[in-house]
């Protein structure tokens, strides 16, 4: 009787088991090793397209087929933990255009990391839809996820006029702070950034010692970042400053306002010395009566 409760209880747990595992299979497709390794087990059996399980239509990376030639699946994109060849069968292969590769240990670190898939072709392209991809694995990728055609018009990035990724925010402060605004600007070719204060048709920071601007690349690829600082602000200082960026390809620009106000006296009143004596007086004399 115990045997087959417990023959029985088993069967259950396998089957529920089983559905759960089919039902963990969604959107985006993330290859699970384990899952993998249950569903194919140590050997291939005779195929039979007719029992293999749905693929979603919109794998990014494509398809491939499984490691016993019979049933397709999502290929694995770039990134992602994949198997070398003829290595191991656990966590997939790699879509259209990859390969799956390892990197090389880092300083420090014992193991050896897993491999992931690489695309084969390096160098950033223009996508059709004006947009500038790292490589063409991404822009396959891209089109695949939004459902939609793309090619890449060239090598390289896009050609496009000046955009702001990162505008200056209004500010609020006391006479004496610091303040300083940011702004981050993509283009190609790289723009020109300058600094305005609304009211002014000279750029900053001018010949006021007490305003300075920065310029550098980055953070993103094709992208300039740059930073108006104004150390001890003044009323004076107080309006709209604007972060101008232009190119051949033509202008943009993205406003801030400062607002500025007079630092409080930090004022305490105090008791003069004869004060202090007077009521000190009048104190022992109130207690002495």
């Amino acid at each position: 009787m115990w045997v087959s409760s417990t023959a029985q209880l088993c069967m259950c747990v396998s089957i529920c088991v089983g559905v759960w595992l089919h039902s963990s299979l969604g959107l985006p497709p993330q290859h699970r090793g384990w899952l993998r390794l249950w569903e194919e087990g140590e050997g291939c059996r005779e195929c039979n397209e007719h029992i293999c399980p749905s693929v979603p239509d919109n794998c990014p990376a494509g398809r491939v087929q499984d490691s016993c030639g019979c049933c397709d699946q999502c290929a694995n994109v770039e990134g992602q933990q994949c198997d070398p060849d003829g290595a191991q069968i656990f966590y997939g292969r790699c879509g259209e255009g990859l390969v799956c590769q390892r990197k090389a240990r880092k300083k420090g670190r014992r193991a050896d990391p897993e491999p992931t898939c690489v695309c084969q072709e390096k160098g950033p392209v223009c996508g059709s839809d004006g947009r500038t991809y790292t490589n063409v694995c991404q822009l396959r990728e891209a089109a695949s996820r939004g459902n939609t055609t793309l090619t890449h018009t060239g090598r390289g990035p896009c050609y496009s006029a000046p955009r702001v990724l990162r505008g200056p925010r209004n500010l609020s402060n006391y006479t004496g702070n610091d303040i300083m605004f940011g702004c981050e600007v993509s283009a190609y070719p790289l723009p020109v950034l300058n600094w305005r204060k609304t009211g002014s048709d000279q750029y900053l920071p001018g010949d006021d010692p007490h305003i300075s601007v920065q310029l550098r690349g980055g953070p993103q690829r094709y992208s300039v970042s740059t930073w108006l600082q104004i150390e001890g602000v003044l009323v004076s200082d107080m309006g709209v400053y604007s972060c101008i960026s232009h190119s051949t390809l033509g202008e943009t620009s993205a406003s801030a306002q400062l607002t500025v106000s007079r630092r409080g006296l930090n004022w305490e009143p105090k008791l003069s010395q004869e004060w202090d004596e007077h009521s000190s007086r009048t104190l022992l004399l109130s207690i002495e009566i």
